[in-house]
């Protein structure tokens, strides 16, 4: 590990380790994503293995298990490189096999050589000389997935249609990107100077556990949304419940408007996007009743609170889009309780001032 601090390498290993397992039980539905949880996977348990196998007193053969892994690991990055640069098509697959196949020879090659150092058929220098090889050249295969990352990412961040959440992931991933392109230089420039490329050195192993810390916060996100969804903290769901007393009082009022229910489950957007059509079409029946007389109470009392609700906001038009439409229902919403406040505190005075009713 090069001079580097043990803890905060176990914390960022098991911080990836923990974000692999939750990413393969909830975010797990494409196959970038399959390919991305095998990719910090690996990451991390190499990182574990080349842990332990530098604070312990283990043989070098079984040292060298962490390059087996990081042959893997490299095929996996290298795949959603492509992927992510615009190669995830119908092809991505069989490209991904043949990532694997060339990572499976390099690792089934250093077993053997490792097995030679064992039964004493070749001296552990070679076993090391061959290890520095595979190490060094795969930064070839990384560097090319800096550029392909740095470039997918690029073009996102200046995409006019990017939010500027996205913009700032994109931003770190280009960072990313390029950490990777001058990390396998610097690897190979070491190795030509004769250090192994195990030994970037302290700066770069900092450097390169940095850049693991990011990613994994970046794949972190969508376990975040997921949560956020789960306990009702995302935006769809507090819209939902701004927007659930006037539904609830305009459905009360118009209930044929009201679409049959189901116990299929919904995502909060599509239980946002109902409850404004619902309460749409029930200020359309009321509004068109307007000028006439209510029979019922509920209805009556509906259209008076509406009235009340819609004092100084905006007029509309029927040609303004979803989006213009849901704010305007969002700020009539929360406008409800004070006009309901107010109805019923009219209502009552009214009953009061009636004979007998005192």
């Amino acid at each position: 590990m090069t001079g580097v601090p043990v803890l905060p390498v176990l914390v960022i290993t098991g911080y990836a380790i923990v974000v692999t397992i939750l990413r393969w039980f909830f975010v797990r539905d494409s196959a970038v994503d399959r390919l991305i949880n095998r990719a910090l996977g690996l990451a991390g348990v190499g990182m574990l293995i080349g842990l332990a196998t530098t604070s312990s007193a283990v043989p070098v053969v079984v040292g060298h298990v962490s390059a087996i892994t990081g042959f893997f690991t490299t095929s996996a990055i290298y795949g959603v490189a492509r992927m992510l640069d615009g190669g995830s098509g119908p092809d991505a697959r069989r490209r991904q096999r043949r990532y694997d196949l060339v990572a499976l020879g390099g690792a089934v090659s250093a077993v053997l050589v490792n097995m030679a150092v064992v039964v004493h058929l070749i001296p552990v220098e070679i076993s090391s000389r061959w290890h520095s090889i595979c190490s060094a050249g795969s930064g070839l295969p990384l560097a090319v997935s800096g550029f392909l990352l740095m470039r997918a990412s690029l073009r996102e961040f200046r995409s006019a249609d990017t939010p500027m959440g996205e913009r700032v992931a994109y931003g770190a991933l280009i960072g990313v990107g390029v950490f990777w392109a001058c990390y396998a230089a610097i690897l190979l420039v070491r190795y030509r100077w004769g250090v192994p490329p195990d030994d970037p050195g302290k700066v770069w192993a900092l450097a390169g556990f940095t850049s693991l810390a990011v990613i994994t916060t970046l794949l972190a996100i969508p376990l975040a949304r997921i949560a956020a969804v789960r306990f009702g903290w995302d935006r769809d769901s507090r819209d939902c419940r701004r927007l659930r007393p006037l539904w609830a009082a305009l459905t009360d009022a118009v209930p044929h408007v009201a679409l049959a229910p189901d116990d299929t489950p919904r995502e909060p957007a599509e239980r946002r996007y109902r409850m404004a059509i619902e309460i749409r079409d029930a200020l359309l029946h009321l509004r068109r009743q307007a000028d006439g007389d209510h029979d019922d109470d509920i209805g009556r009392r509906a259209l008076e609170m509406l009235r009340g609700a819609e004092l100084g906001l905006p007029a509309r038009s029927s040609a303004d889009s979803h989006d213009v439409e849901l704010r305007h229902l969002l700020a009539l919403a929360d406008r409800w309780p004070e006009a309901e406040s107010a109805y019923i505190a009219t209502d009552r005075s009214g009953l009061s001032a009636v004979p007998g009713n005192r």
